[in-house]
């Protein structure tokens, strides 16, 4: 049986309203029954992410979780960090000064979470408004160098994101963890950072073998956690490249896909 399932949020866990389905609660809390460990891996905040964890009962000394993309691995009832890794405040202001050049919005998180950016729009809203956060306006030039930041995300609508992607100076690829979270989420992390190696770090904190772990996605986020996982699941509405990367595809986030996985090869009952 595989004894850890990562499982993704938005596109993933979530429907697209947001909601989580009663068949999907009900399928974790039966595996969760099983002694598999349920760990919700997010590019969302610790904050933000916790409604998700309380809902699903995931709260105790014996639950864990993945946040800011694999930037920080948590036991969620004793507080405990697993992992983390971060970012200068001298990586940041290189990262702004090419927003500036590319003309895209940029944001980031302080290590004690606060989310800055030099400009509130549009796409800055959304993040404040899926994490429930404020956003503290910041003149990203005074940051002092040696300040350590959990993320940086150039934010914007797809086609701009899309060209950014291109065009951004190679420097940024070389050096950096790069992944495109969704349409207008572009997200700059530590090299050694991305959901796949904090899954690693997890499974070696609980003594696991990599074969006994399951990872479900749909985004470029997931790429690496699915390709991590003994059973990398990508859902039917995921990127074409998480699909041909999974070992299996399952159904939708509006289908319940998640219990369909969770059912087929931790549950072992029918959907």
């Amino acid at each position: 049986m595989y004894k850890i399932c990562a499982i993704d949020l938005d596109g993933t866990l979530f429907d697209n309203q947001k909601n989580i389905s009663l068949k999907n609660i009900e399928a974790i809390k039966k595996a969760k029954s099983l002694g598999c460990h349920i760990i919700i891996a997010t590019g969302r905040p610790y904050n933000g992410v916790l409604p998700v964890l309380e809902k699903l009962d995931l709260t105790s000394n014996d639950d864990y979780v993945i946040c800011y993309n694999g930037a920080k691995v948590m036991n969620v009832g004793t507080k405990e960090v697993i992992f983390k890794t971060t970012l200068t405040g001298l990586t940041l202001k290189e990262l702004y000064h090419e927003s500036l050049r590319l003309n895209n919005y940029i944001h980031a998180f302080r290590v004690n979470e606060e989310l800055i950016s030099p400009k509130l729009n549009p796409y800055t809203d959304v993040e404040m408004k899926i994490n429930k956060l404020d956003c503290q306006v910041t003149d990203f030039n005074q940051i002092n160098d040696n300040e350590e930041f959990l993320k940086v995300m150039l934010v914007d609508d797809k086609s701009k994101l899309d060209n950014t992607e291109i065009n951004i100076n190679p420097y940024f690829h070389i050096n950096y963890s790069m992944v495109r979270s969704s349409n207008i989420f572009l997200e700059f992390l530590n090299k050694a950072s991305d959901k796949g190696k904090a899954l690693i770090q997890l499974a070696k904190h609980l003594n696991i073998n990599l074969e006994e772990v399951m990872a479900i996605g749909d985004a470029g986020n997931d790429l690496n956690m699915i390709l991590t996982a003994g059973m990398g699941v990508a859902m039917a509405n995921g990127f074409s490249y998480i699909k041909e990367a999974a070992n299996f595809i399952t159904l939708s986030n509006e289908e319940d896909g998640v219990a369909y996985a969770i059912n087929k090869f931790i549950n072992k009952t029918t959907n």
